[in-house]
């Protein structure tokens, strides 16, 4: 509480700002070749494809007079990792994003003003150890399942303009989010915020040590503002365990209520260093959606192989296998991908 008050003190007194602002610039860029077949008859393009993408990064830092660091960022973005690839016209253009958000940092606490991306939104969610290899091969497999193998309940529960706070209890990491609209962006003001979407959306996450092993739990909700639709509601557990000095295994799932269906997903993956520069991933997810009687499903099988050829340069092939279930009509696809990433 103590913290708090010396941070809401800051911001009254008009302290931020008395000293000389830091600017950093960072990026990267990667290039992805990629094969891929399937069930769904790909009329407008070809089977194999080339794309590239990348981004530059502005990240801005001040500190007040009482040690209050204040921190934000905003980017240029290329992406070509998601399922835009598949319109060159999108994929042409970069974004310009950020500046959405305001971090104050002290004393080992951390304070987000702004659009916030909700605590433990990642906590259960895994299996795809593939960067673009899934995305190909879920494109060939057809409709995806409402409920993606390697979702999260917790993704975007409480996503959203608010206020996020992180700190620490003893040996536990929290992190504690709350946003007054769900999916408001920069700003809340929706004209029809009163009868449609979600409102208070809250998540929690902790993590800690037990045993040798990295714990991570996680629950979240918000409340629908439709007529007789169910509250959102989510929980979230992720557990990963160092086998050896070179092998990691991570395991996790979540269960939730979410947009008016039953969701749930488990995943397990492995990550075993072959030698200081190359790294074999394995990973497998399911999850399944259950809504108005009808069950979705989608399982993901993934392999991916990088190698650090240093200065921030790797290479990597990955594979990747989607199987999707909807309605009981099934339908699969699978896709090799060669690249290289770059970080600048």
């Amino acid at each position: 509480m103590k913290k708090l008050l010396t941070f809401v003190s800051a911001i009254t007194a008009g302290a931020i700002g008395t000293a000389a602002a830091e600017v950093s610039v960072s990026g990267g860029g990667n290039f992805y070749y990629s094969t891929a077949s399937g069930d769904t008859v790909e009329a407008t393009q070809e089977d194999s494809m080339s794309v590239t993408g990348g981004s530059v990064v502005f990240s801005m830092s001040t500190e007040t007079t009482n040690g209050i660091t204040v921190s934000g960022s905003a980017s240029i973005t290329a992406d070509t990792d998601d399922i835009a690839e598949y319109s060159s016209t999108a994929a042409a253009g970069g974004a310009a994003t950020g500046m959405s958000s305001l971090t104050f940092g002290m004393d080992g606490m951390t304070i987000t003003l702004g659009d916030i991306n909700n605590a433990g939104s990642g906590t259960g969610e895994g299996g795809d150890v593939a960067t673009f290899a899934s995305t190909h091969a879920g494109h060939f497999a057809g409709t995806a399942a409402a409920a993606g193998a390697n979702d999260s309940a917790m993704d975007g529960i409480a996503d959203g303009t608010g206020i996020n706070v992180s700190t620490s209890m003893g040996a536990a990491a929290v992190d504690v989010t709350f946003v007054s609209k769900v999916g408001s962006g920069r700003n809340s003001l929706l004209t029809s915020s009163k009868t449609t979407g979600y409102s208070s959306g809250y998540a929690i996450n902790v993590g800690f040590d037990v045993a040798g092993a990295s714990v991570n739990v996680a629950a979240g909700g918000s409340q629908a503002k439709a007529t007789a639709t169910d509250n959102n509601t989510a929980t979230a557990l992720e557990v990963s365990y160092p086998a050896s000095d070179a092998l990691t295994v991570t395991v996790g799932g979540s269960s939730g209520t979410i947009a008016a269906g039953d969701e749930d997903n488990m995943f397990i993956t492995a990550a075993y260093a072959m030698d200081a520069d190359t790294t074999l991933s394995i990973g497998y997810g399911s999850g399944d959606n259950t809504t108005g009687g009808t069950l979705d499903k989608q399982t993901a099988t993934t392999v991916n192989v990088s190698r650090s050829l240093g200065g921030g340069v790797s290479v990597f092939a990955e594979y990747a296998a989607v199987a999707n279930d909807n309605g009981a009509v099934g339908t699969s696809g699978s896709a090799m991908t060669v690249g290289t990433s770059v970080s600048f």
